[in-house]
């Protein structure tokens, strides 16, 4: 430094002056951004329930992590904790993972902010994930990797190291292969005595209890879809902000009703409202030309293409599940959003949870993972209520992991297809001379239809003890389809197999049968629809949530229409189409 200059100090970091909090609305996308581009893992989304933390200095983002719910399956955690399986299904909603962990600055920036950052979290985690999900946590997890991390931020936060992962990736929520790369597992308990409170099981009281979306309410509490619409969280500033996401979602789900898609589309509908529906929709009301201004194109792709698809999914459980009858069985599938895929090499699928008879929607969840149907389906089950129904499924979810689950978590009984995914039950099952037991069980139904004719009957027998592995199992079945081609007078025969929770008093042939046949209103009843009068896989919007909030808005409109006793969807957006004070009434009756 030459004589008479000067010098200016930097100003020294003050570890005290740093603010952690959750992650508002507005900043998700800001949060998802940084942590897919700086993280050497990447990030697309949580699996299922998660929280966004933000480590802030002097308005500037220092540091950011998220939390998800806690690994399905952890021997070293398992082991620690010392609980029983039926414990383990019942509580492991209580532990949430450290996901990811990102540092934002140079090396040596900000001194000990790593250790500040994770205790901040950790003393705040429990009461912010009841805040937002119902329920409280008890115990925090964390995975590191040694090959490039010593895990030392853990430790001085006084984090347990329990062991060695096995070295399995997972793949459609299983695990299967191993890659070699074990993982170090570090816990840490967020209340004393949690340990011994995980190992409970189902004795912990109201407070510690899952708290789902799709809680039913008595009738005197049915609130419309618009008032549900209500509760979305509004992601932008309120700088310049006009109209409401509820505003702009009810234009979106009515432009669906009516039989129009995508948002060029709902932009055309708004300009087509007249004042009074504007207004009632709550649009903005411009004092300079003394009228309510319709909802712009730009503002209706911004909002779609940004805002959670979580928020959307909620709302779609909190709408449904107040107006299903209960006791019925459900059917959960994904299905594969093939027009978003179609511009690049993102994964988008959506999961799913429709009733059999009516076919309304009762919950969704979109994923990105390839492959991750499995574990879609395991995170659905938690936001949405299926206690006491049936819940059937393809032959992807026959696992015991699963079985377990849905019987001795959610307190419901399982329906499961088997085929050579399942080897072992596969064979044990084509092995059983169906035609000559004595104990067999019989019934058919016939119909023709879509220009054939087709036969189903259905074999069931008591699963009797170590024939089949599988938690809770009482009957095992097969299902024999023969179907001919009217018009090529083609006959064809299929055989296929299946396990079920449910006994024989409950769950007679007829009943099998039926709830057999029922499953695949998931592909007829929404499937089929989303694609043909909505226009789904057609559909090539892939920026941001676009995808999946365009498949809940769907699934909302679904809801409605068969809430509302429609027989098909092209009759009832016909009608809305026509009868606009209809879709209004839809949209904003309680009942």
């Amino acid at each position: 430094m030459s004589k008479g200059s000067l010098s200016v100090p930097t100003p020294k970091f003050v570890l005290k002056d740093v603010a952690v909090r959750v992650a508002r609305c507005d900043e998700v996308p800001r949060w998802n951004e940084l942590m897919n581009e700086n993280h050497y893992l990447g990030f697309k989304q949580f699996a299922g329930r998660g929280l966004r933390y933000v480590a802030e200095y002097e308005g500037r983002w220092i540091a950011i992590a998220g939390w998800q719910a806690g690994a399905f399956k952890c021997a070293p955690r398992d082991r620690w904790v010392g609980w029983k399986p039926e414990c383990q299904f019942r509580n492991l909603h209580l532990i949430g993972n450290n996901t990811r962990f990102l540092v934002l600055g140079e090396a040596g920036e900000f001194p000990n902010l790593a250790s500040y950052f994770m205790g901040s979290m950790t003393k705040r985690l429990s009461g912010d994930w009841e805040e937002r999900y119902g329920h409280g946590l008890l115990l925090a997890e964390s995975f590191v990797d040694p090959r490039h991390f010593s895990g030392a931020m853990y430790k001085a936060s006084n984090w347990k190291y329990v062991g060695l992962s096995r070295g399995y990736p997972r793949s459609n929520g299983a695990y299967r292969k191993p890659h070699g790369n074990r993982k170090e597992l570090y816990v840490y308990p967020l209340r004393r005595g949690a340990r011994g409170m995980l190992r409970r099981g189902n004795a912990l009281g109201e407070r510690w209890r899952a708290k789902r979306a799709g809680t039913r309410r008595s009738d005197e509490a049915l609130r419309s879809l618009y008032d549900e619409l209500g509760e979305v969280e509004d992601f932008r500033r309120a700088q310049g902000r006009k109209h409401s996401v509820a505003c702009v979602v009810a234009i979106y789900i009515l432009s669906f009703l009516s039989g129009m898609r995508g948002g060029d589309a709902a932009a055309q509908y708004a300009k087509s409202l007249s004042q009074n529906e504007l207004k009632a929709l709550g649009g903005w009301y411009n004092r300079k030309t003394g009228r309510y201004d319709a909802v712009s194109r730009a503002t209706m792709h911004r909002v779609i293409s940004r805002l959670d698809p979580r928020e959307l999914e909620e709302t779609l459980a909190r709408y449904s599940s107040a107006r299903v009858r209960f006791g019925e069985a459900v059917a959960a599938d994904g299905k594969r959003i093939r027009g978003a895929n179609r511009n690049g090499d993102e994964h988008y699928e959506v999961v799913t949870l429709v009733e059999h008879g009516s076919g309304a929607p009762l919950g969704s969840l979109n994923f990105r993972e390839e492959g991750g149907e499995r574990a879609a389906v395991a995170a659905l089950l938690e936001e949405v209520s299926i206690e006491g129904r049936i819940i059937t499924l393809d032959a992807l979810h026959t696992t015991r992991n699963t079985a377990r689950s849905i019987v001795e978590t959610h307190g419901a009984d399982y329906l499961f297809t088997v085929k050579g995914n399942s080897p072992r039950t596969y064979e044990v099952l084509s092995s059983v001379n169906w035609e000559r037991d004595a104990e067999r069980r019989f019934a058919e139904a016939l119909n023709k239809e879509h220009g054939r004719m087709e036969r189903r009957s259905i074999e069931v027998m008591d699963a009797y003890r170590r024939m089949i592995n599988y938690p809770c199992v009482k009957q095992v079945f097969r299902v024999r389809r023969w179907r001919k081609d009217m018009k090529t007078r083609k006959e064809t025969v299929e055989y296929a197999f299946g396990i079920t929770s449910v006994d024989k008093r409950r769950g007679t042939p007829e009943q099998l049968l039926a709830w057999n046949r029922g499953h695949w209103s998931v592909e007829t009843r929404n499937h089929l629809i989303r694609d043909t009068t909505f226009g789904e896989d057609r559909c090539l919007s892939r920026v941001g949530g676009a995808p999946a909030n365009n498949a809940a808005c769907a699934n909302i409109a679904l809801a409605v229409i068969f809430h509302n006793k429609f027989k098909s969807a092209a009759e009832a957006t016909r009608h809305f189409a026509l009868n606009r004070e209809a879709a209004f009434e839809a949209l904003f009756s309680p009942g």
